[in-house]
């Protein structure tokens, strides 16, 4: 993931038809590198700024993200978001049953936030 490092966001879509979420990101003047979030079940970005600068993307087990959202899950559990479920353990099990995986996006400057999905692909 080294080429990703201080690398710019030039865009991201979201493709809800192919639950997938694909980034195009620049370094190293012109090169990119397509980063392909496959299969996703929910995301969560804050602070979408033109220039965004990635940090890294990193890989946290389910339990943190649990206790890292526990204030966004609170407060959007009666809005049926990222699913309809009676305790925290229903999300975690069918999280884990489906093999999601939680990518932690970090930024130097702009779009942060997480991605939970099946796998993540980086093609140059």
């Amino acid at each position: 993931m080294s080429k990703i490092h201080d690398s710019k966001i030039l865009k991201y879509q979201i493709d809800f038809e192919y639950s997938k979420i694909e980034m195009i990101v620049e370094y190293d003047q012109d090169e990119q590198v397509k980063i392909l979030f496959k299969d996703f079940f929910a995301f969560h970005f804050e602070n979408q700024l033109f220039g965004s600068i990635l940090f890294d993307i990193v890989e946290g087990d389910i339990d943190s993200f649990v206790l890292e959202n526990k204030e966004l899950l609170d407060k959007e559990k009666d809005y049926l978001w990222p699913m309809d479920y009676e305790c925290v353990e229903d999300l975690i099990n069918y999280i884990e049953e489906n093999s999601y995986h939680y990518y932690k996006i970090y930024a130097s400057y702009g779009l942060n936030g997480w991605i939970l999905s099946k796998g993540v692909l980086f093609e140059e």
